[in-house]
């Protein structure tokens, strides 16, 4: 492939790809959304197995039309950056983990066997991976590691793949919970239940309330953490309905998950419930070991 084929084809040119100096600032902000967004990115090493094929003469082409070829196989969320070693480069898949860069990488090998890319050598290439679900590893750790990963790979055999596992751990991230029950033994029920439950990769913050009204005039809920409210539907003064009202109105409203326990069985009041922003209905009396199972379903796809 050539770069006036490139061109035509109209994908970004060799001038726009980053270098390694460059992509510091980047990596930090998406370092930063996957704490966010709770979704993992991955980051791809890639160098040419054999360089010894290479006349020193020729380096600087070939290095040009591989980062050209390599351009026009990412997406446009991805960033691809040239390493400042010869032969070497990195490409940051965004909201991807392991699997969708080994997958990525396994396209990437059959389109230069399949001679997708036109050089003045046939060539191989040796690559490492490093899914990335925490914001604790720094740019230069985590190439650090890659090069590292890229000698291991060499010491290998042609299209070798290394994977680093020393990236992966996401980091504990704290959930609010809010009970909000009138009764003092089932509020000391449902606190005692959270607290026992067995919960992974989640830091829990129980706080309860005897009403609505004492919830609202708190500042408990004006955090950005995450806020898993359990409320009954009728309280003392401000009533539950009153409360998934207000805080459904708040611009960050989605942060919050909203159990709603009631005893009404109706299909027009779950109906209800839900298109006004309930995202759990549970119909009292209720089963401990099913609530619980919600709330471990709740926590999973949180995590997922």
């Amino acid at each position: 492939m050539n770069e006036s084929k490139i061109r035509e084809n109209g994908l970004l040119l060799n001038e726009y790809v980053l270098n390694e100096k460059q992509m510091t600032r980047f990596f930090d902000v998406l370092k930063a959304n996957v704490v966010r967004s709770r979704t993992v990115i991955s980051a791809i090493f890639l160098t040419v197995y054999d360089q010894s094929i290479f006349q020193e003469e020729d380096i600087s082409h070939v290095e040009e039309e591989i980062t050209l070829f390599l351009q026009s196989k990412i997406r446009q969320t991805d960033l691809l950056f040239k390493l400042s070693n010869r032969f070497e480069w990195c490409i940051i898949l965004s909201q991807s983990g392991e699997d969708e860069a080994n997958a990525f990488l396994q396209r990437l090998f059959l389109s230069v066997k399949n001679k997708a890319i036109s050089l003045l050598y046939d060539i191989s290439f040796s690559a490492s991976i490093a899914e990335i679900g925490n914001s604790d590893v720094s740019f230069e750790k985590l190439i650090a590691s890659g090069r590292e990963a890229l000698a291991a790979s060499l010491n290998q055999w042609e299209w070798h793949i290394e994977y680093i596992e020393s990236h992966k751990e996401r980091n504990m991230e704290k959930i609010k919970i809010s009970i909000l029950e009138e009764n003092d033994i089932f509020r000391n029920v449902l606190q005692t239940t959270l607290e026992k439950l067995t919960v992974h990769h989640f830091q829990l913050d129980i706080k309860t309330f005897p009403d609505g009204y004492e919830f609202l005039h708190s500042e408990w809920f004006s955090s950005s953490h995450t806020h898993i409210i359990i409320m009954n539907d009728i309280l003392p003064r401000k009533n539950g309905l009153e409360v998934r009202h207000k805080i459904r109105k708040l611009p960050n409203n989605k942060r919050f998950i909203i159990f709603m326990m009631t005893k009404r069985k109706s299909e027009e009041d779950m109906i209800y419930a839900y298109e006004n922003g309930v995202d759990e209905y549970i119909i009292k009396p209720f089963n401990l070991r099913l609530f619980e199972a919600q709330l471990k379903r709740t926590f999973g796809r949180l995590w997922s």
